[in-house]
Order: structure tokens, then C-alpha cells, then sequence
């Protein structure tokens, strides 16, 4: 028995150790409140940022996708604007409600670009939109807050405004850079990694979602070596 239980305790350790990519989400959704930042206003908003507190997170992990969600105001439209959007992450140093209104002194030099291209042509009430990053953002809450950084170029090109779950509570996790300077304590709720973790948004690209609840090939090939370690146990007691 003693034999077993180490083979479980090194193999629990291991799975701990290359289980997949942290997923939270950091906002709570103002009841029955929605706002058309930075996706559905019907004037262009060619700047935006989100920033969100290290606290909020357990840990350094790769983040490959970004949700956001339309569950609180149904009105308005279903359609995001079009144009293409630049998304990127980096750390920072500013704070939940302590953004400066120079955007660019808010961004980290770990700054890397996640996403370009347009946005999902539709978003019906009750889903969510998301992004499913070209290149994979390392986030270490160790070096300071988390970033989202938008930039768009385009026109609007939608008809009437779409409204996203807002979380507007000051002293929260996460609070916004808007327009020419204008800063807030409302944030967008915002997922990071959801897509693996829920059912698959309508609105998403469904071809390039990851499988919800599938292992991950690393993880089966442990737990093959689990199944013999505990084998080989049995063999040795016989």
C-alpha cells in the first residue's frame, strides 16, 4: 500500500504540475447593465485599454484566449463593429482605477500583439464573444498587473449599439482607459482562457476552439504511466 500511495502522490504531482491553462474570469456583471466600449458603440473608438489587477489571478500562465459577454442588457444590436482590431497584452504598473491618461504610459515593455483581424459577426444575447489569440500572451502576476490594449482602424459600420456585460463597481479588479484620455472605474467583464472551460460561444470560430474536456496529450501520456507504475506495484506485492 505504502508503494501505491507514492505512485499517486508523484503522479497527482505531475498532472498538478502540466494541467492546462489557468481560466478566470475578472468582473462582476452590473445587473441589467451593459456598455458599447470598445466593441459596439456606433462612433469609432480607435483606443482602448482594460487593465486588471495581479491579485485577481493565482498564478503565471499562458493566455491564449479573451470572452466577453452579453447576458445583462438585451437591447441595441447583436452586431460588433466591423474594421480590424489590434489586441495586445502586456504587464503594467498601473493600477484598477489608476490608469494615466497617456495610453502609452500605461504599457509594459513585455508588450506583445495577441490578435489582428475583425471581430465575430454576431453576438446574439445570451452568449459571448471570443477571441482566440494568433499568439499566446505568458502572464506572470509576480511583475505586475495585466493590460489589454485595443486599437482599431476602420469605420463602424454597425447598426445601432451592442451592449456587453460592464462591471462598474470601483475598488474592483479591473477599471478602463475609453476615449481621449477618459478614464473610469468600468470594466468590460472579461474571461480569460473560458473557451476550453465552457460550451462554445455561437458567436466564436468554431473550428478553431479547443475541445472542452479533453485531455491534453501530455496528460494522457502521465496517466499511462500511472496505470503501469500502479501495475507494477501490484506485480511487486504478488
Amino acid at each position: 500500500m505504502h508503494h501505491r500511495f507514492k505512485t499517486l502522490l508523484a503522479t497527482a504531482a505531475l498532472l498538478g504540475a502540466t494541467s492546462g491553462a489557468q481560466a478566470v474570469v475578472i468582473g462582476t456583471a452590473t445587473p441589467n447593465t451593459g456598455n458599447c466600449f470598445p466593441f459596439g458603440c456606433t462612433y469609432w473608438l480607435p483606443t482602448y485599454q482594460q487593465v486588471y489587477n495581479a491579485s485577481a489571478f493565482g498564478g503565471a500562465f499562458d493566455i491564449t484566449t479573451l470572452s466577453f459577454y452579453r447576458t445583462q442588457f438585451a437591447g441595441g444590436s447583436s452586431t460588433p463593429l466591423t474594421g480590424q482590431f489590434t489586441f495586445s497584452l502586456s504587464t503594467t504598473s498601473a493600477a484598477a482605477d489608476g490608469l494615466s491618461a497617456s495610453a502609452l504610459a500605461n504599457i509594459g515593455a513585455d508588450a506583445s500583439t495577441v490578435y489582428s483581424g475583425a471581430l465575430s459577426a454576431n453576438v446574439p444575447f445570451g452568449t459571448r464573444m471570443d477571441i482566440l489569440f494568433d499568439t499566446a500572451f505568458h502572464y506572470d502576476p509576480g511583475l505586475g498587473n495585466l493590460l489589454l490594449t485595443l486599437t482599431a482602424n476602420g469605420s463602424p459600420g454597425s447598426v445601432g449599439n451592442l451592449f456587453f456585460d460592464a462591471a462598474t463597481a470601483s475598488g474592483d479588479a479591473t477599471s478602463r482607459l475609453a476615449a481621449n484620455g477618459s478614464r473610469d472605474t468600468l470594466g468590460l467583464v472579461t474571461g480569460f482562457n473560458e473557451v476550453a472551460h465552457q460550451a462554445p460561444a455561437p458567436s466564436a470560430n468554431l473550428e478553431a476552439l479547443p475541445q472542452a474536456n479533453v485531455p491534453e496529450p501530455t496528460t494522457l501520456a502521465l496517466l499511462a504511466v500511472a496505470g503501469a507504475g500502479l501495475v507494477s506495484t501490484r506485480r511487486m506485492r504478488r
